[in-house]
């Protein structure tokens, strides 16, 4: 593995010498961060990958914000809120913010916003963080009253950084596409029009973005004030290139390093390193219910062998950088989480035992997804080979896989959920098991304990009811957790940015030594 950074380094030297994209960092005052993702929209009510819920922090502003640093929630476009009672939110909205189109914000942007995501039509791509809202009315030019289906503990998380508010007439220019016989707007083709610290002025889809530091954004934000001029997104799908073009000076900001690589990377004088856990989930989503057709992962024995056959810590070791065993369906910060349910240690011989009870002693085969992370689905697919299932194995973009869970054909997949680094149980499995289009279970009982959960406004009831629902998912199998998401991030010692252990890269705090 020595030769990885070995090799960058090389590259660097080409890079630094030929490249022709703007040399990033300090002197031209532009942080440039580069992943492997290809982003076709930045709009984060149509795109929840990490690097858009990156992005829209540092572009977008909502009505609340959660201080990395306290977890505490502080008013950020509203100025204030009060519970008139408990499914009645009134918020009071600071004055003079302006969009970065020069427009001025007032509560009916809010109303406009909360309308049109709200609609079981939307396609948002995750409806967990507004389908507690049954309403918005204004109230006056700055006062806005949120009107919840049901009593919503979790409300002022989902109104932190994952719901921003946009000019009335936003998605108004929305163009319309074809599929099929199908035509429908696509809402996320439009740009991000936002009251945050940037605005985006350039995006080249599946290639780069660059942000310019909005000039009149508002002096008392609890964000506090941008200090560094421009930010540059950049895809760079090969992580050897991204290594090269760190330490050739044209990128600043890198993630995902192999812990093994950590060490030797930062014997570059040029680069700092550091690691931290994340709120990342890594598991195995398996059709029990039968979406994806008659499938043998309705067997419970089945779905238990698959659960036998993975060795999960040798799993959490291979993705390093303070990665862990996960236990249960839920990241173990989050409020309402329980690790106390059902595990299945590595045991190949009782996974095979299963499957022969369940009729397939000669094996199986199973179409298997994955959209990141290869090695680690890789390695995956080692283990259910060795206990006689033979995976049809396909690693696509989450673009292309996104469509497909929706529309119930995926029979078993390697998915990875970051909760959108909210801190709360219903942002994780409730969004799997609640009849949504990611539940592949379709249990009623796990449903009405999440709900319930959902709901209760007291806090040890919630924890008792997430308690009950997570034990059941874990007895009947219904998905296999993994591993927590360690992260490896590497970036230029110019730049004073402090990692957080949510997965969020919070640019707007950063700025140059």
């Amino acid at each position: 593995m020595r030769r990885y950074i070995a090799y960058a380094a090389m590259c660097a030297a080409l890079v630094a010498g030929t490249a022709t994209e703007s040399r990033a960092a300090k002197a031209d005052d532009t942080l440039t961060w580069a992943t492997g993702t290809e982003i076709d929209t930045f709009d984060i009510y149509y795109q929840g990958l990490r690097e858009v819920v990156i992005a829209s922090l540092y572009n977008c502003d909502s009505l609340m914000f959660r201080d990395p640093k306290t977890n505490e929630y502080k008013p950020l476009l509203a100025k204030s809120y009060n519970w008139a009672d408990d499914k009645t939110l009134d918020i009071d909205l600071r004055e003079g913010i302006k969009f970065t189109d020069g427009t001025d914000l007032d509560s009916g942007d809010v109303v406009y916003t909360f309308d049109h995501v709200i609609k079981p039509d939307s396609g948002i791509n995750v409806r967990l963080t507004v389908d507690w809202i049954e309403s918005v009315e204004a109230l006056g030019p700055l006062k806005v009253r949120i009107h919840a289906k049901a009593p919503t503990p979790a409300a002022l998380e989902y109104l932190s950084g994952n719901t921003p508010i946009y000019p009335s007439g936003h998605w108004d220019s929305a163009p319309e596409v074809t599929a099929g016989d199908k035509t429908r707007r696509d809402w996320g083709a439009v740009e991000p029009v936002c009251a945050g610290p940037y605005k985006l002025t350039h995006f080249e889809p599946g290639r780069t973005a660059t942000w310019e530091k909005n000039p009149d954004y508002y002096a008392d934000s609890p964000k506090g004030q941008p200090q560094i001029g421009t930010i540059v997104f950049r895809t760079i799908s090969d992580p050897e290139a991204q290594v090269a073009e760190l330490l050739a000076g044209s990128v600043d900001w890198i993630w995902g390093v192999p812990p093994e690589n950590m060490d030797q990377l930062g014997g570059f004088g040029s680069v700092t390193v550091a690691a931290a856990p994340t709120t990342r989930m890594g598991f195995l989503m398996l059709d029990a219910a039968g979406r994806s057709g008659d499938t043998p992962l309705k067997d419970v024995r089945v779905r238990q062998a698959i659960a036998h056959a993975v060795d999960r810590k040798a799993l959490a070791d291979l993705v390093g950088n303070s990665s862990a065993v996960l236990k249960s369906m839920c990241y173990p910060a989050q409020v309402g989480c329980t690790e106390d349910v059902t595990q299945y240690d590595y045991d190949p011989e009782k996974a095979k035992a299963l499957l022969a009870e369940a009729g397939f002693k000669d094996g199986l085969k199973l179409p298997f997804y994955a959209y990141r992370d290869k090695r680690y689905a890789e390695a995956v697919l080692a283990y259910l080979r060795a206990v006689g299932i033979e995976p049809d194995f396909q690693f696509i973009q989450n673009v292309a896989l996104r469509p497909l869970i929706i529309d119930g054909k995926v029979p078993m997949a390697n998915l990875t959920w970051g909760s959108q680094g909210m801190m709360d149980a219903s942002a994780s499995v409730s969004l799997y098991f609640k009849f949504g289009v990611d539940d592949y279970a379709r249990d009623e009982k796990v449903r009405d304990l999440l709900v319930a959960a959902d709901t209760s406004m007291d806090p040890n009831k919630r924890k008792d009811l997430y308690a009950q629902a997570l034990k059941r998912i874990a007895d009947q199998a219904y998905a296999v957790p993994l591993y927590t998401y360690g992260r490896g991030y590497a970036f230029s010692k110019d730049l004073d940015y402090q990692v957080t252990p949510d997965e969020i890269a919070h640019f707007y705090l950063a700025r140059w030594k």
